[in-house]
């Protein structure tokens, strides 16, 4: 089996460049031989995995943070141009060897952050179809923009935080999860609610002035907050976690209960089903965050690629 990493030596303020020597030697004590693409910049992890793929590799291991798992993902498949998704090579397998700055989507999985037991996983685990989401919006430009994503996409005040974190050097170099935090904690002090329009596969659209709403295919994001505690990514469906009409005071009275699952159980969370949602702002520009990334804001359209990837864990 011909395996291929794809390392962001960025990733953790370049925390991942100084551990991957021994990341690669615990990954081919137990693997055998892999293949080393560096990434040199922004979407580069996207080129490697397009290369890899074209090379007929078997199984592909991003290594870094959710930002650079984000990209490989997007490498899985050609530039989306119109509606149609087209997978590069679906018979390539997909795997996580985490560093960065969240490593939510591992979490989804019940994969811890140690070393060992990463590789272990990867060495020994099954391979499945998971699903994969695509989110079709404009960028900061006004410019119509598609992505992929393989965890949790959101927008609202989570837009607003990824922001703030992603700008965030001191803090992320203290700790990531906290950096996380602080900067959700800090967006909500300043977080307007937004009135949006939204409509769920072919159901009656409705109004909601919204906190976040989380379009969900695994459970964790923002550095640990478990946002969908039922989802499933290979059950054919997202779960949209909707907070709405939210004030202040409610977002800080417990902000511990959204790391607990336990935000579900307020009177001002929702939570819905389905393989599509568009939402369309209807005042101020709202934020989009897709897997810890800010590719652009609303109007933006969130679409199911039903077993879109293969994933090895």
């Amino acid at each position: 089996m011909r395996i291929r990493t794809i390392v962001n030596p960025s990733s953790s303020h370049g925390r991942t460049g100084v551990a991957w020597p021994r990341m690669v030697k615990a990954l081919e004590a137990a693997v055998g031989e892999v293949e080393v693409a560096m990434t040199t910049g922004p979407q580069d992890a996207t080129v490697r995995t397009r290369e890899a793929l074209a090379d007929a590799v078997d199984l592909v291991i991003a290594v870094g943070g959710d930002g650079t798992l984000n990209e490989v993902v997007n490498g899985f498949f050609a530039p989306p141009v119109g509606p149609e998704d087209t997978p590069l090579r679906p018979q390539t397998a997909l795997a996580v060897l985490t560093s960065g700055t969240g490593g939510d989507f591992r979490k989804t999985f019940g994969i811890s952050h140690d070393l060992g037991s990463q590789v272990h996983r990867i060495a020994h685990g099954q391979t499945r179809a998971i699903d994969v989401g695509r989110v079709d919006c404009v960028d900061d430009d006004g410019t119509p923009c598609s992505r992929y994503f393989i965890n949790i996409a959101s927008f609202g005040l989570s837009g607003l935080a990824v922001r703030a974190v992603n700008r965030a050097w001191l803090t992320k170099r203290i700790s990531g999860s906290f950096a996380l935090f602080w900067a959700a904690l800090t967006a909500a002090l300043r977080y307007k609610l937004s009135p949006v329009r939204l409509r769920i596969d072919d159901a009656p659209a409705f109004e909601s002035m919204i906190n976040t709403l989380a379009v969900c295919n695994g459970r964790y994001f923002g550095g640990g907050m478990h946002m969908a505690p039922m989802a499933r990514p290979d059950d054919g469906r997202f779960e949209f976690v909707l907070m709405h009409d939210m004030t202040k005071l409610d977002l800080i009275a417990d902000p511990g209960a959204i790391y607990r699952g336990e935000h579900l159980a307020h009177p001002k969370v929702k939570v819905l089903s389905g393989r599509r949602l568009v939402a369309e702002p209807l005042a101020r520009e709202v934020l989009l965050d897709v897997d810890g990334e800010s590719p652009g804001r609303l109007p933006a359209t969130f679409t199911l690629v039903a077993e879109g990837i293969l994933l090895r864990c």
